[in-house]
């Protein structure tokens, strides 16, 4: 009785443990996917194999956005961490959370106004197995426009080649991508596009057969395409 006892002491020390410590490993701040406004995100994660999924998203000083989620079970949350994070596993610093582990249920949503602009970091996480959700992020009120980064240069030719695979598709983002003949990819110096809005530009300037010039920062992130006829 005393074994049995213990027992249950454990698993409601564990059930108490906040929502952004459950598993030990997944996908953290060096590898968030990034999103930009009005996106539609849809996902699965389990809590046994890939228990938390990280987005990141450039805010300006001043926005009014609204994280909004549902899933197709209770036992999730959302949370948003600021520019300053680096990690969220074992990390309860995040800034606002909808969180569906002490309240249940299939959809959240949160408000939060941006004090300070930055990159910042959504981790959706989920404690039950097969959980499918969808997200989204909006900005209330006009859109703050924030500034193109410097310019470390561009690529130009056509797109001789875009490849997908399961683990960025759901993000409408591709593994690969290869524009007259240099390849794109994550370890590259020029990365493949993280906004799924250039990718499509990039499909319709592939099926037409025209050529791009993307442009990428110091880091190798595209933020500039033209189609240039041929």
């Amino acid at each position: 009785m005393k074994k049995l006892t213990s027992i249950l002491i454990g698993l409601i020390a564990l059930a108490a443990v906040p929502a952004a410590c459950f598993g030990q490993t997944g996908t953290d701040i060096n590898q968030a996917i990034p999103i930009y406004f009005g996106q539609t995100i849809n996902d699965t994660i389990d809590n046994s194999t890939r228990p938390r999924q990280v987005y990141s998203i450039t805010l300006a000083k001043g926005q009014q956005i609204t994280i909004t989620g549902t899933a197709s079970g209770s036992y999730w949350g959302i949370f948003l961490y600021a520019p300053s994070a680096s990690t969220v596993i074992n990390n309860n610093s995040y800034v606002v959370t909808a969180s569906g582990y002490s309240n249940p249920g299939p959809g959240l949503s949160f408000n939060y106004q941006v004090a300070a602009a930055g990159t910042y970091y959504i981790l959706v996480q989920a404690n039950q197995t097969g959980l499918s959700y969808q997200l989204q992020v909006t900005a209330q009120g006009t859109p703050i426009v924030t500034p193109n980064p410097a310019q470390a240069g561009c690529l130009t030719g056509q797109i001789n080649s875009i490849t997908y695979s399961l683990q960025l598709i759901a993000a409408g983002l591709p593994d690969t991508v290869s524009i007259g003949g240099t390849q794109l990819c994550p370890f590259c110096t020029v990365k493949p596009p993280a906004y799924p809005a250039l990718v499509e530009k990039m499909e319709k300037a592939m099926g037409l057969g025209v050529g791009v010039s993307a442009c990428y920062d110091a880091t190798g992130n595209i933020f500039q395409l033209t189609l240039n006829h041929p």
